[in-house]
């Protein structure tokens, strides 16, 4: 009974050291008062409760490194695609002239079936053999216009008094007022084509997307509205017509403000025709190169555009002033052979111009009979001869006369 009690004993206070410290552990073996050996692993067996002792944390792993990103590269040239990437060898994709003209006619028979409307919108690849491009409208006053076979004008195309040749492309309209114009076989325009007073030629092949109209001459395509040479003979007799009521208009204002050095200058042309002939001349050609060479030196700079454009509109006024003072001294001379009593800058201005203007005026309105053809173009010859020379003459008379501020002196009769 003792030993019983003696055995139980020991396994409550072997109990009782493992819950005081997880770290102790009970002895391999003990021998009880008997003599008895007791397995510490019976003892732990027999026990209710064992706590174990707490396991450290295991290790974590460190995180995989990132993988470096490699870049690649894709070169197109004529004589393939190339890939190349950062630690890799160059890989090359040719294509050679067989296979590209396969596909070339694959893409071809895919773009004939296209309908009309994206037809026109991919325009079969035209617009691929344009290496100059025009970003703006072209407009050109007397200058012939002519657009290449590799060009292309984004915008309108208009010329006044000149032609318009196109082998290129126009996307917007094209019209040539007094002027004709001409399609080469591969021309295209996008808009509408528009000649006044000219004619229309289109060869095999031009395209024209929009309304064709020709005013004043037969067109075998589009719409025609036709005058005739009743109609050009017309017009070419009014705007004579009209030319000699403005030369009448700027007489009138020129006069109100210097008639007297106009009646000065007149003087001298009429007293002095070689010499103001003479000076006349080389006021035309040397002025004109000195207002060339000046007006392009002036033009480099902003500041000298103004300056460079009132000097050609000078240059201009001056010829103007030149007519004028011919005509004035013309219709002196023809009011004294007339014996008219009236004295008046007006009215002897008024007969110079319609004089120097009549054979024009003649030459217009004989267009309605072919057998005048050659009376007609010999007064029309005549009649630019003489105001050539009257306008010459007028200027050397101003220029010597020094702006009409110096009166020509009487000349002296020798007393007998």
């Amino acid at each position: 009974m003792l030993a019983f009690c003696n055995g139980a004993v020991v396994k409550l206070l072997l109990i009782i050291a493992g819950f005081v410290s997880s770290d102790m552990h009970a002895p391999a073996g003990y021998q009880n008062a008997y003599g008895a050996s007791v397995a510490a692993a019976d003892v732990i067996s027999t026990a209710d409760t064992v706590v174990s002792p707490t396991k450290a944390p295991a290790p974590q792993k460190p995180p995989k490194p990132a993988k470096a990103e490699k870049t690649s590269r894709i070169t197109i040239t004529d004589e393939g695609i190339q890939i190349e990437s950062d630690g890799s060898e160059k890989v090359m994709l040719s294509i050679d002239s067989e296979n590209l003209d396969k596909i070339n006619k694959r893409v071809a028979a895919k773009l004939e079936n296209l309908p009309e409307s994206l037809d026109a919108v991919f325009d079969q690849g035209e617009d691929k053999r344009y290496f100059r491009v025009k970003d703006t409208d072209l407009v050109k006053v007397g200058e012939r216009i002519v657009i290449g076979p590799d060009e292309l004008v984004n915008g309108d195309v208009v010329s006044i008094g000149a032609d318009i040749v196109i082998e290129g492309k126009v996307m917007g309209d094209v019209a040539a007022i007094f002027g004709s114009v001409e399609l080469g076989p591969e021309a295209i325009v996008n808009g509408e084509l528009v000649s006044i007073l000219g004619e229309v030629n289109r060869e095999d092949g031009s395209v024209v997307r929009g309304e064709t109209a020709v005013i004043g001459r037969h067109h075998r395509n589009g719409l025609t509205f036709p005058i005739g040479p009743f109609g050009e003979g017309m017009f070419n007799a009014g705007a004579k017509v009209v030319f000699f009521i403005i030369t009448v208009l700027l007489m009138l204002i020129v006069f109100s403000f210097i008639a007297q050095r106009m009646s000065n200058a007149s003087a001298h042309a009429s007293g002095s025709f070689l010499k103001s002939f003479g000076v006349g001349l080389l006021v035309l050609f040397a002025g004109t190169v000195l207002v060339a060479v000046l007006s392009i030196i002036l033009a480099i700079t902003i500041v000298g555009i103004p300056v460079a454009v009132l000097l050609v509109l000078s240059f201009v006024a001056l010829f103007l002033l030149g007519y004028l003072v011919s005509a004035l001294a013309l219709g002196s001379f023809v009011a004294r052979k007339c014996n008219m009593e009236r004295e008046s800058v007006y009215v002897h201005g008024f007969i110079g111009i319609f004089l120097l203007a009549i054979l024009g005026i003649i030459a217009g309105f004989m267009f309605f009979n072919p057998w005048m053809g050659p009376a007609r173009a010999m007064l029309r010859v005549v009649g630019s001869l003489v105001n050539f020379v009257a306008v010459i003459t007028g200027v050397g008379a101003f220029i010597v006369s020094k702006g009409g501020s110096l009166p020509r002196a009487p000349k002296q009769t020798i007393a007998e």
